[in-house]
């Protein structure tokens, strides 16, 4: 963070103070904590997924789960632990059967700008990323598969996101 800490006021609204010492100083301290507790709120699996389907208006707890290979329950837990943050709003409508909706909250629109800007530095980046990881792996040897490698969503939503790119 040295290069943070020329006194510039960013445009979070706080100002990095330069320290006297080569250690972290109470600021970045806070910007830590605050940037770990914002990473928490969609680090566990199927949030950022939902967040973006909710972006793109799907709303009902069905369709969701036809663009994610999620069991109900846990798409569901994931729904819950958003509406709990305060991200999503969710909607019961007296029909019979009964009607279920989802959908961002003013709050968690927000947070889309965020995700927006993380994809963009994935897009342009993620390929060093790789490199870096097939270096380090021919160096200390492979690691072992991890259920971050299993497929996150559908056959059909992957088709249509590739013809999607493709047109």
């Amino acid at each position: 963070m040295d290069a943070q800490r020329s006194g510039k006021a960013h445009s979070f609204g706080v100002e990095i103070v330069p320290t006297t010492t080569s250690g972290a100083s109470a600021t970045d301290r806070q910007m830590m904590e605050a940037t770990a507790a914002a990473v928490a709120l969609v680090s566990a699996k199927w949030k950022v997924e939902l967040l973006y389907l909710l972006a793109a208006r799907v709303r009902r707890h069905g369709r969701l789960h036809d663009h994610l290979l999620v069991s109900k329950k846990v798409m569901s837990e994931a729904l819950k632990s958003l509406e709990r943050d305060g991200l999503v709003s969710r909607t019961v409508f007296a029909e019979v059967p009964p009607r279920v909706e989802y959908a961002l909250t003013p709050l968690g629109r927000s947070l889309t700008a965020p995700l927006f800007a993380l994809f963009e530095w994935a897009d342009e980046h993620l390929a060093e990323v790789d490199g870096a990881r097939e270096h380090y792996d021919r160096a200390n040897g492979p690691r072992s598969a991890t259920r971050d490698d299993m497929p996150r969503f559908t056959a059909a939503f992957q088709l249509r996101g590739v013809r999607d790119v493709a047109a």
